[in-house]
Parts: structure tokens; C-alpha cells; sequence
């Protein structure tokens, strides 16, 4: 035993030393990452799915071709009354839209049982996302009753109080813009949904397209989702006529949509340094980024072009912006989602060797503008620019009830909804991305590869020393 202890304290030694260098070579992206300058994007597949759209009851026929508009518009989100009982006429409007692959948030009626009405939402299968509590009650006892169903595990609660899981807000705009209404989402810690918008009476539809897409940007990342109106009536106008026709601001929020789309991709932001300069008061901002690492900007001018004690429209003047970029892009083209998905403008290198697109000047509006920047490749490769969707269309009719999951439905829908590979948990939070810098400081990395190999052979050249030492101690010359 006396003859490997220098050998097993050298082995000792260089595996301690293996680990540290693994941990600190994985440890340096880690503080990069932390350290990295500019602005924290938003997930663009996390913007899309923070947009719901409030639908009234209705029977099988109604549920499904408001299903259809929404499927076109590319929103996942629903929010609507509760059945109270399997004779409730309302259950079969909720089953097309659960056959549809909407998620749901289901209000509960006052005086509603809150057993009866976990029972009966339970019988929409996995569709189900979250239960409301009335407004202004506490939503304790529908707490009690979705703890205690089986078949309800994961599905969130909304409401006032104790027992919610997030906290429903209800904005009022009452004519103004959403700017212009101060802040009505508290704190913004993530724990708010807000459920319902009055856009106020009057308010043109024209307004209104350019009023919830940025009333939906400005929302992103403050509430976790935000329930626009669907029928438009009294409180103002929504995305649908009283005859389900879509209205402009349908199209102002399908093409945003359209256009920030990321598919069933789940990554980890980045950060995009840049400053606005020029004539930037009242210019708001959102920046958010797809998995292709393409960053999108969205800038819009955040004032009223309603006044609703004349009952007028106010013209908005445009403004000259000039986007400063810490680092230079490849390219980058403009959209405005309320005139349609079509560049508006394209930007490229200035002409000059020693010249790069770092500056873009902009006229920005009271619409929302976005700003696709292309970022630059290694070896001067061309990035590959994103393809502009084509507008939302209405989808064909289906004469037959669409299937519900788990709730035993025989019939098929003849109209197939497009599929959601991005299934988010009941409750409302899209699934977080694993954050790069939030793994192990062992993780195996090209780095730790590095220094596994230079230790392996400080553990044989130690070995052999070792070795060596031991046969000239122990086994003398004759």
C-alpha cells in the first residue's frame, strides 16, 4: 500500500485539477452571457401566445366558425362562460372550440356550483387551460373544487384574492389609447392576466386596428396573457361583427401575428443593443427575437387618434426615428401589420468598403411598425431573410362536430385545424426555454473536451513519475 500512495496522491491531484479547469471553462460563457450589453428580447413564440380573444356562448355551429377566425388569425387562446352541467346548451359551443386545439379559460357564472362546474369543464379534456372565478368574488372555493378533481391537475386559476393563481384585470380604456389610460396592470410581475378591454364606446374601427396591437405589444412580458374583445358591442369594437365578419383591427392583429410567428420553436432570447434617436418622444418599443436569431422591432407613436368628448379622429404626425445598433446587421426591412405582410422598405450595406448598416432612419406612426434586422454571418454568408405570409384567410366550412380529446367525441371535423406543436402547460405560461447559462459548470463542452485531454496526460506523465519513485525507493541497485 506503501508504494501507491504517490501514485494515488498524484491521481488525486490531477483530477482535482481537472475539474476545476471544466468548471471554470464552462463557467466563462456563463458570465458572458450575463454580462452581454443591450436589451433583452422577448421570445417571439412568447409574444404570440400572450394574445387571447374573449368569445360569447353559443351552440356547436357558433363555436366552431368563431374557432375557424381564430385559427386563421393565429391565435390559441380563448376565454368564454362555463358550462354549468352537461345540459347546458354553452357545452357544446366549448366542445368545437376545444376540437379545435384552442386552449380555454372558462369563467364561472355567479351562483355557479363550483363542483358542478369543474365536473363539467373536466369533460373538455386537456383543453381546458384555466377556471375563472366570477368577478369580484374570491376565488378560494373554485380553488378547493379544481385541487380536488382528478382530472384537473395543472389547470390554473384565475381571479381576486386568495386561491389565484393569476390575478384578472379588466382594462378600461374608455376612448383612450392605451398609453394614455396609466398603468392598470400593477405591479407586472407576471401574476396578471388581463381577462377583459373596453375600448370605450365610439371608438372607429380604424382606430381600433391600431389601437390592440400595440395595446397587446405594450402588455407583452407585464401580463402573462391578454384577452382582446372578440364581438365588438357596447364596450367598443372587437376583432369580430355581431355576424362574425372580421373587422380591420382581425387584420392588424392576424398579420402582427402572422409575421412574429415562430412555429413550435422554443429558444432562449438574446440581447440586441441599440439606441433611438432623432425626434423619439411618445415612441414606444418592443424588441422581440425568433429561434432563426432574428431580432424584430417593433415601434409604434403612443398617442390618441380618438377623442372621444368630440367624437372626433386626431391625425398622429409621423416621426423621424434613426435606430442605433451597437453592432452593424446584414440587412433589414420594414413592416406596417395594418396595411398588410409585405415589406414596406428593405435596407442593406451602404455602398463603401469602410461603410455598415449600423444607423436606420424610419418614419414611425401611430401604427406599429416592424423592423426586421438580418443579422450579419460568419465569413460574410448572406443571412436568409424571412418569407412574408400571406394574409390570414377564413377557412372552410365544417359540417360536423369537430373531436374533443379525452372527451369521447366520435366525429371528425371536415376541416382539419392546424397542428400546435407548441402546447403550452394548463395555466397559461408558455414552457421557458433552457437558459444557456443556466446549466451545470460540469457541462460537457468543447472547452471542458480541452482540459479532460491535457489532464488525462498530466495523469499518465504523473503516473509514470510516480511509479518510477516507487521502484527506485523500494528496489535498490545491488
Amino acid at each position: 500500500m506503501q508504494r501507491l500512495r504517490p501514485l494515488l496522491a498524484g491521481i488525486a491531484l490531477v483530477l482535482l485539477a481537472c475539474l476545476g479547469s471544466g468548471a471554470v471553462a464552462a463557467a466563462r460563457p456563463r458570465a458572458a452571457a450575463q454580462g452581454a450589453g443591450g436589451q433583452l428580447a422577448m421570445a417571439a413564440g412568447a409574444f404570440t401566445d400572450s394574445v387571447g380573444v374573449n368569445v360569447p356562448a353559443g351552440d356547436a355551429a357558433a363555436g366552431w366558425a368563431v374557432a375557424q377566425r381564430l385559427q386563421a388569425a393565429g391565435i390559441r387562446h380563448v376565454r368564454g362562460p362555463a358550462a354549468t352541467g352537461p345540459d347546458d346548451p354553452t357545452l357544446e359551443g366549448l366542445r368545437a372550440l376545444a376540437g379545435a386545439d384552442l386552449q380555454l379559460d372558462l369563467v364561472m357564472g355567479d351562483g355557479a356550483d363550483p363542483e358542478a362546474t369543474a365536473e363539467t369543464a373536466a369533460s373538455l379534456g386537456p383543453a381546458v387551460a384555466a377556471l375563472e372565478a366570477p368577478a369580484g368574488k374570491s376565488a378560494a372555493r373554485l380553488r378547493q373544487a379544481v385541487a380536488a378533481h382528478p382530472r384537473l391537475p395543472a389547470v390554473a386559476v384565475l381571479g381576486s384574492g386568495r386561491g389565484a393563481d393569476y390575478q384578472a384585470v379588466r382594462l378600461e380604456l374608455g376612448g383612450q389609447c392605451p398609453g394614455c389610460a396609466g398603468d392598470q396592470l400593477g405591479s407586472g410581475d407576471g401574476a396578471v392576466q388581463v381577462t377583459e378591454v373596453g375600448l370605450g364606446a365610439g371608438v372607429p374601427d380604424a382606430v381600433a386596428a391600431r389601437y390592440l396591437p400595440r395595446l397587446l405589444l405594450a402588455n407583452a412580458g407585464l401580463a402573462v396573457r391578454t384577452y382582446l374583445p372578440g364581438v365588438g358591442g357596447d364596450a367598443g369594437p372587437g376583432l369580430l361583427t355581431p355576424a362574425g365578419a372580421p373587422t380591420p383591427a382581425y387584420h392588424a392583429v392576424a398579420r402582427l401575428l402572422a409575421l412574429l410567428d415562430d412555429g413550435p420553436r422554443q429558444h432562449q432570447p438574446g440581447h440586441l443593443g441599440f439606441r433611438l434617436e432623432g425626434n423619439a418622444d411618445g415612441v414606444q418599443h418592443r424588441l422581440v427575437q425568433k429561434a432563426d436569431g432574428h431580432f424584430w422591432l417593433a415601434l409604434w407613436v403612443e398617442q390618441p387618434g380618438w377623442d372621444p368628448a368630440s367624437g372626433q379622429e386626431l391625425a398622429v404626425p409621423a416621426q423621424q426615428v434613426t435606430v442605433a445598433l451597437d453592432k452593424p446587421v446584414a440587412g433589414a426591412r420594414a413592416f406596417v401589420p395594418e396595411v398588410g405582410t409585405t415589406a414596406q422598405h428593405s435596407f442593406i450595406d451602404p455602398p463603401g468598403a469602410d461603410r455598415e448598416l449600423d444607423t436606420i432612419e424610419l418614419e414611425v406612426t401611430d401604427r406599429v411598425l416592424l423592423l426586421e434586422l438580418l443579422p450579419q454571418r460568419a465569413g460574410g454568408a448572406v443571412p436568409k431573410a424571412t418569407r412574408p405570409p400571406a394574409a390570414p384567410a377564413p377557412a372552410a366550412p365544417s359540417t360536423q362536430s369537430p373531436v374533443v380529446r379525452g372527451a369521447g367525441q366520435p366525429a371528425t371535423p371536415t376541416t382539419s385545424p392546424a397542428a400546435d406543436g407548441t402546447r403550452v402547460a394548463a395555466g397559461g405560461q408558455p414552457a421557458a426555454a433552457l437558459d444557456p447559462a443556466s446549466r451545470s459548470p460540469l457541462a460537457f463542452t468543447g472547452a471542458t473536451a480541452v482540459s479532460m485531454l491535457v489532464a488525462s496526460l498530466l495523469l499518465v506523465l504523473v503516473g509514470v513519475a510516480a511509479l518510477f519513485a516507487s521502484r527506485r525507493r523500494y528496489h535498490p541497485r545491488h
